[in-house]
This record gives structure tokens, sequence and C-alpha cells, in this order.
């Protein structure tokens, strides 16, 4: 067990209490203030057709570019039902009109009068190209290919217009071979996600035999009272949600500049927040960094993949659940979604991928793991530290949608802490997963 520092932080309570409830009051100013900005933001529809819809429009289509076979009613029913962004529903309609459903797509959808003249612009394209109405200009055509996602309906809508101007057949047969191509990528991916879930049954199954077997190494310990963890924790959440804000404000009058806004953000509020555990605990990096990963790295990593195969398998059982009972209106990763859409150059994407799968995952794990966990075991069992730092972790992101998800993941990202004592297994897990979503959302931007 690492040994306690004695310098680490032991505030009065005379003075500590009242910070601690000052701050606690700050925080969740903040946490409610966020929650509306997003939630004024949900009103607000996407620009242009988002993950969800492309995913399905691979979905629909692909079958039915490979085998022939015709898209069933039912499936154009429980499309119907999951999409719910006016643009998504867009594609959906220029689908269902080119594979022959017989129900004649509607275009008045209850949110197009949220997204204005574009969704006008859409219904003289769609009009053009399956009613015979006069053809819309090059610059309208080019925007409502841009908003459906410039993807296979998009290529298929746009063919039916220059079939009209003398063909289009090129373009048809360029989009029929894109849509293979995804198709062959998803089912390569939906294999692998298979492959792991049956993994992570098997790891899931060793875990139930085996715990009552003692850990390999305890987990770290820390020698800072009750309050200043409080104050450490509630100090960096402040910092987060200001930081933020402050590089956003600082970045507006450079909308072209706006993607740093998330590197610079986490990059300021995860230094802030290592400096001030470090300093709070009376240790260097390296002593803190010694403290949380102690053991060898070998056998951490390789227990990485195996967390990662049983929080594969945990998620997809909680999404199939959740999804029977929550009905979102968005993606809880659409603000992600949409920046990866404005980026231009490898620069901008590789910045923001080594913030999402290396910073954020280190840093993460590092507050919730490897010092929230161990502290709160100090009291509680240990379930309940396991189910309260993952409560807490997903709460901390702020998106209601994804807290089901989110939360399984910390249980899982937990238990690999609990398992190896080592927090480099928990980082592998969260940047692996963190990674593949970023890299499946820059796919389809």
């Amino acid at each position: 067990m690492a040994s306690e520092s004695p310098a680490s932080w032991h505030p009065h309570r005379s003075w500590a209490d009242p910070l601690i409830a000052l701050l606690a009051l700050l925080a969740l100013l903040a946490a409610g203030f966020t929650l509306r900005v997003r939630q004024q933001g949900a009103r607000r529809p996407a620009e242009r057709a988002g993950l969800q819809g492309r995913l399905l429009e691979v979905a629909l289509a692909g079958p039915r570019a490979f085998t022939g076979r015709p898209v069933a009613a039912k499936e154009w029913t429980k499309a119907e039902r999951q999409l719910k962004e006016p643009w998504d529903r867009a594609l959906l309609a220029v689908l269902k009109a080119e594979l022959g459903d017989p129900a004649a797509p509607a275009l008045d959808d209850p949110g197009a009068a949220r997204v204005g003249p574009a969704w006008e612009r859409f219904r003289r394209a769609y009009l053009a190209a399956y009613a015979g109405a006069p053809l819309p200009t090059a610059g309208d055509r080019l925007d409502v290919h841009r908003r459906l996602g410039d993807g296979y309906a998009a290529d298929l809508l746009e063919a039916r217009l220059l079939d009209r101007e003398g063909g289009g057949e090129t373009l048809r047969a360029r989009a029929r071979a894109a849509l293979l191509t995804r198709l062959a990528g998803l089912g390569l991916l939906g294999l692998g996600v298979l492959a792991l879930a049956a993994a992570g049954l098997a790891v899931g199954i060793y875990l139930l035999v085996t715990r009552h077997k003692e850990p390999a190494l305890p987990l770290p310990a820390w020698s800072l009272s009750g309050r200043a963890c409080a104050l450490v924790l509630l100090g960096w959440f402040l910092t987060f949600f200001l930081s933020g804000n402050l590089v956003g404000l600082l970045l507006h009058p450079w909308p072209s500049l706006r993607w740093l806004a998330l590197p610079l953000g986490y990059l300021f509020h995860a230094a802030f927040g290592v400096l001030f555990l470090c300093s709070a605990e009376g240790l260097s990096f390296g002593e803190l960094w010694q403290r949380v990963a102690p053991g060898r790295a070998g056998r951490d990593l390789a227990w990485g993949g195996a967390f990662l195969a049983l929080a594969v398998l945990l998620v997809i059982l909680v999404a199939l659940v959740s999804n029977l009972i929550l009905r979102p209106e968005q993606s809880p990763q659409r603000d992600l979604q949409e920046l990866l859409r404005s980026l231009s150059g490898w620069g901008p994407g590789l910045a923001l991928f080594l913030t999402v799968a290396g910073l954020a995952p280190f840093f993460e794990e590092l507050l919730f793991r490897g010092f929230l966990m161990p502290v709160l075991a100090r009291k509680q069992r240990m379930a309940v530290a396991l189910v309260l730092s993952a409560l807490l972790f997903a709460a901390i992101h702020l998106q209601p949608a994804g807290l089901p998800v989110l939360g399984t993941l910390g249980l899982v990202m937990g238990l690999a802490l609990r398992h190896t004592g080592s927090l480099r297994t928990p980082i592998l897990v969260h940047a692996c997963w963190n990674g593949s979503l970023f890299l499946l959302m820059r796919a389809f931007a």
C-alpha cells in the first residue's frame, strides 16, 4: 500500500465547512445553468443529418444494394420512430422514395418549421426529383446534398436530378460502391463488437466466480481528510465549468478556431486538477503516478482488453433496456458531431482525438477511479464506493440521455481498478472507448 504523506492537507472545520457549502452551492448553480443551456440547444434542430440517420441509411439501403431484397414495412416504421431530427427524417424520405416504399414520404415534418429556408430548398429538390417540379439552382442542390450528410441518400437525390439533365448513372454507381464499402466496414465492426461481447461474458463469469478472491494490489491510499477531498473535487468541478466557458468566450471572435475550445478548456482544468491534487496530498507528479499505477504495465494493459470486452457487453445490455424506457430527443454526442463536421484538415481532428482519447481518459480516471473511489472506500463498502463513483462520473458529464451508458462504463472501470489496483487498466478501457466512438463519428461526419 502506498505510504501516507505527512504533508497532506487537513483543513480546519471552522472555515472548511462554510467553504464547502459555498462551493457546493456554486457547483449546483453551474450544473443547473449548463443543463438549461443544453436543453435550449436541444430545441435547436441539427443543421444536417446526424450519426444515427447515417447509420440507419447504411442499415436500410446496404442490404437492398447487396442482395436486392426490399426493405420490409416494419423496418421503415422502426426507423421513423427512431429518427427525431428533421434532416434525419428528410434522409429517410429520400430512401423511401428510392427504395420503392408504397407509402408516400411525408415532407411536412413537424420539425420543419424550426429548420427555416433550408427545408424549403429540400422540398423543391425532392419535388423536382420525384414529382417533375422545376429544377432548383446549383447552389440549392449543393446545400441540400450537404445537409443530407453527403452520403448515399444525398447522392441518390442528386442522381435523380442529373437524370433530367442527361443522366446520373455515374453518380449512382459511385454512391452504391461507397455504400457497400460502408456496409462492409460496419459489418466488420459489428462482428468485432459481437466478439468482444462474447469475451465480455467470459470475463463477467470469471469475475463472479472469483469475486471473493483478494485483489493483487490494494486501491491507492490517500491521507487527505474528508473535508480536503471535498474541496479538491468541488474546486476541480468549478474549474471545469469555468475553463470551458472562459475559453469559449475568448475564442468567440474567431469562429474558425472554435474547435480549440475543447482541447484548451480540457487542458486547463485537467492541469489545475492534477496540480491541486498533488499540492493537497504533498506529492510530485511522479510520486502521484507511482501511487495510482503500481505493478507491471503489461499485466495491467492485458486486463484492459478484458475489461473493455466486459464494458461492451454491459453497455449493449443497458442500452437495449434503456431504449425501451428513455426516448432521448437527440444524441448525447450531438455537440461533438457538429464540431467534427466543421473541421477541415488533419490538425484539428488530431488535436481533438488526442483530447478525447488521451487527455480526458487519463484525467477523468485519475480523479474518479484513482482518487474518488478509494476515498469513498475508506468509510463505505467497496460495492457502495464503486456505484457512487460511477454515478458521479456519469452525472459530471451533464448528459441526462447518456446517464445509463456512462454509469455502466464508470462501474466497469471501477471494477478494473479494484481487480488490478492500477489506474493503467481503466485508463486503457476509457481511451479505447472514447477513441472508437470518436473515429466512428469522424467517419460519418
